[in-house]
């Protein structure tokens, strides 16, 4: 059975027209965006990072990473602050973001208690009181859904211009 498609001229000529638009944007145009991005959620955690001495904060950078940007909170103790520890974790905005339960699952541990030396600056260390169960204070993955989502909407209304 042979079944003949005949395309209408003037609507392959609107959508070449378009695809000419879409290749206007280009890779920089997105790799700017994406970098835009990335500064917003370093900015938004910052912002919401709970502040005791400044080490959290000081902790959350950008970097490249081959065709995208890596968020880094790299504070030894940051996925205990932003999931919580023992009964208390939470994994509300890893999940809205797709990741595996698996990831915040590492940091649950068994909940401990007594004290262990923090490093708080390069050589200054202190004895920090760990309680069984922390309360989660949600700072990362927040920031990284909202950053996104801000992300994407920008993209959004660019190609659309566009088209």
């Amino acid at each position: 059975m042979k079944a003949g498609i005949k395309i209408n001229q003037s609507d392959l000529a609107k959508l070449n027209k378009k695809l000419a638009q879409l290749q206007k944007f280009s890779k920089q145009q997105l790799s700017s965006e994406i970098g835009r991005g990335a500064q917003e959620i370093v900015g938004r955690a910052k912002q919401s990072a709970p502040y005791d001495n400044g080490n959290l904060r000081g902790s959350i950078s950008s970097e490249a990473s081959g065709k995208g940007v890596a968020v880094i909170a790299d504070a030894e103790y940051a996925p205990y602050v932003e999931f919580g520890t023992g009964s208390k974790v939470s994994l509300t905005d890893m999940k809205e973001l797709g990741i595996p339960d698996s990831y915040a699952a590492q940091f649950k541990g068994k909940g401990f208690t007594g004290k262990i030396p923090v490093e708080v600056e390069k050589n200054k260390w202190r004895m920090v009181q760990f309680p069984i169960n922390l309360s989660p204070r949600p700072f990362f993955f927040s920031s990284a859904r909202v950053g996104f989502n801000n992300m994407l909407k920008r993209v959004d209304k660019k190609l659309k211009k566009l088209l």
